[in-house]
């Protein structure tokens, strides 16, 4: 069994390509099970936020997983697999260990340090928990790493030098309007990224604020966040009252933009208005930055104008580096302990052998089969093994940590004639 990651990032992925490749929350739960059906994957787990969309799998062969998983989104986003492909971005074992530990401190995020990322993964586990596509080891590494993330972030303090992407755009519109208090903020959505625009307006002197969200009963919900006044409005209101607002700050999951240059245009703006675009899918459309008085941020140039001063937080983050090679070390001194790991590996090598000896013997018998015949022939038969093999191997994966594991795994290895050299050398 391996680990793999799979995943596309905003260090690597441009925006255009990234908001295609972006799971909604209501698809999350339904996306991990499809994946899951999919040959080689023996777990795993989707994370998808507006920087970055990974996946972490456990598989039975790491050539078959890379090529599934990447066909997998492919198809599910409906985007060229070529193009796919030039972005994507793929860790084996010991660095997929790694990134995920240090994703989880914040070491990897767009605004380093920043503790949403620990959140995001958290929700993206217990998703794939609920989906039933987790098992000993997934269970194991998110369990160990959301705690050694907490950890991090108590010791080292490094958020409070940090800022999230909702704080970092207050701050340019702090900077852009140094008197905040005669401003009126629009914040659009009630989800998770607009609930902390909403909890950090106590540190900036913001005059008035009006939540615009699908179902009203949400935004409101959103009111004991913060001691400010608060209207909430229904978003479908949000045309007729735009001329008014001096700030807008949105963070909805849809799949296409709702705030298009024509709605700024039929608004009649008199004012400067900046727009904040925490989306992914990108919520406003780029073209609106053409309209007067308007200025747009998307998640990339907030990302990029708040890194430019984190010398301080970088120095820490050297420090949580060391801590994280000891965490990946430790997890996987853990694996090493399941008895059940080194007989799947044998397994996976005896049916190895088996296919080739099987196919050898085929070809002797049929001398005329072409090199193409050949190829198709063996390709079915791994995939017949391979699916012969995904129950077991998941099963006795489980139950290999429960209480009378010594006795199903020696079971399991006595049903499969594995004889491990450990076993051979004592048995001598």
């Amino acid at each position: 069994m391996h680990i793999l990651y799979v995943g596309l990032t905003y260090k690597h992925t441009p925006v255009r390509l990234r908001e295609k490749v972006t799971f909604l929350n209501q698809d999350i739960k339904a996306a991990n099970k499809r994946l899951f059906a999919t040959k080689s994957v023996l777990e795993n787990v989707i994370i998808s936020t507006c920087n970055r969309t990974e996946i972490y799998v456990v598989v039975d062969q790491l050539h078959t997983g890379k090529y599934y998983t990447k066909h997998f989104l492919a198809d599910f986003f409906e985007v060229d697999v070529d193009e796919l492909g030039n972005y994507l971005e793929f860790k084996e074992g010991d660095e997929a260990l790694t990134h995920c530990f240090r994703l989880g401190c914040g070491l990897d995020s767009a605004v380093l340090g920043e503790t949403q990322i620990l959140g995001q993964l958290k929700t993206g586990f217990i998703e794939a928990q609920e989906a039933g596509t987790t098992g000993t080891i997934f269970n194991k590494l998110f369990n160990e790493m959301i705690h050694f993330s907490k950890k991090m972030h108590s010791t080292f303090k490094f958020n409070e030098s940090s800022a999230s992407l909702s704080h970092s755009a207050l701050q340019i519109a702090n900077e852009e309007f140094p008197d905040l208090s005669n401003k009126h903020l629009f914040v659009i959505g009630a989800g998770q990224m607009s609930q902390l625009v909403i909890k950090n307006l106590e540190n900036f002197d913001i005059g008035k604020v009006s939540i615009f969200n699908r179902t009203l009963l949400n935004a409101q919900k959103m009111l004991p966040l913060s001691t400010l006044p608060i209207e909430c409005y229904p978003l479908s209101e949000l045309s007729e009252h735009l001329h008014q607002a001096d700030l807008l700050i949105t963070a909805v999951s849809t799949e296409h933009s709702f705030i298009t240059k024509q709605l700024l245009t039929d608004s009649d703006l008199k004012k400067a208005l900046l727009l904040f675009d925490l989306g992914l899918p990108r919520n406003i459309n780029p073209h609106c930055q053409l309209v007067d008085h308007v200025t747009l941020y998307n998640v990339d140039s907030i990302s990029e104008r708040i890194n430019q001063n984190a010398k301080k937080r970088e120095q820490l983050m050297l420090q949580v580096a060391d801590e994280v090679e000891t965490a990946v070390s430790e997890f996987k001194e853990w694996e090493k302990q399941l008895g059940i790991i080194p007989a799947i590996k044998e397994l996976r090598r005896t049916t190895l052998e088996a296919e080739e000896s099987a196919l050898k013997s085929l070809q002797s018998k049929l001398p005329d089969l072409s090199e193409r015949e050949v190829k198709i022939i063996r390709k079915h038969m791994k995939s017949i093994v391979n699916q012969a093999l995904r129950t077991p191997i998941r099963e006795i994966k489980e139950i290999s940590t429960e209480d009378n594991a010594a006795y199903d795994i020696q079971l399991f290895k006595r049903i499969f004639g594995i004889e491990l050299e450990e076993e051979n050398e004592r048995g001598a």
